[in-house]
């Protein structure tokens, strides 16, 4: 407060245009590697939509918690596919994109770009398993506390309350909210926000002849794809 208060006043600026939301569209861009890197955005919402702790705690079961996610179960650790599969909402003081990147085989681009969407459509089909759901839950709130461990994440935090104009009991409201979710909640929201057929695909590599993705299996015969190339 006494370093605020220091701070001279002025206007707030006004609040940024809401982006329209763009056409579904796939475009490729030729570049010469082993890999192909796909990236598939949409729009998402502001900072401070109702929905975000059930999109939070959505994208996290599907592709935004590391190893366990549903994306990185089926691309990576069944076949082999990619280094890495990630998926996350970016809210903004505007709707934010939603984004799904990864980096796979060249000629296997085709046939994974339509796995991923394929994953996302039974996730909004379907949602989450109620296993799922309460593993995450748990894992939200083992790790939550790291993010206001040190004086620099406080301040990230303080600052994250103030530029988003969130309410300054956010951080207790935020568990709370994930915490009493259930799993038709988290269906509604993901499927209120995001359309399977509605993505922006851009995708950069090689034009080589396209393969067939190999089953699903517990040990795939290839290993994961190596560390990202660009």
């Amino acid at each position: 407060a006494q370093v605020s208060a220091a701070l001279p006043q002025g206007a707030a600026l006004p609040p940024p245009p809401v982006p329209q939301a763009p056409a579904a569209t796939h475009e490729h861009i030729d570049f010469p590697s082993n890999q192909t890197h796909l990236l598939l955005a949409q729009l998402g919402i502001p900072r401070g939509h109702p929905d975000y702790a059930a999109l939070y705690l959505g994208n996290q079961i599907l592709g935004g918690g590391g190893f366990g996610t549903r994306l990185m179960e089926e691309v990576r650790e069944k076949r082999g596919l990619t280094y890495g599969v990630y998926s996350g909402f970016s809210p903004m003081q505007t709707n934010g994109p939603f984004m799904i990147n990864l980096q796979t085989r060249a000629d296997m681009s085709d046939a994974t770009l339509q796995l991923v969407q394929q994953l996302v459509g039974e996730f909004l089909e379907k949602g989450p398993t109620e296993a799922e759901l309460e593993r995450s839950k748990r894992q939200i709130a083992g790790s939550f506390p790291l993010s206001t461990a040190s004086n620099a994440d406080i301040v990230g935090q303080l600052g994250s309350i103030g530029f988003y104009d969130l309410p300054l009991t956010y951080l207790e409201d935020f568990m709370q909210q994930v915490q009493a979710l259930s799993v038709e909640d988290v269906k509604v929201a993901m499927n209120e926000h995001l359309r399977a057929d509605g993505f922006v695909i851009v995708t950069a590599g090689p034009e080589v002849e396209q393969k067939p993705l190999p089953p699903p299996s517990e040990k795939p015969l290839e290993q994961p794809s190596s560390v990202p190339e660009h």
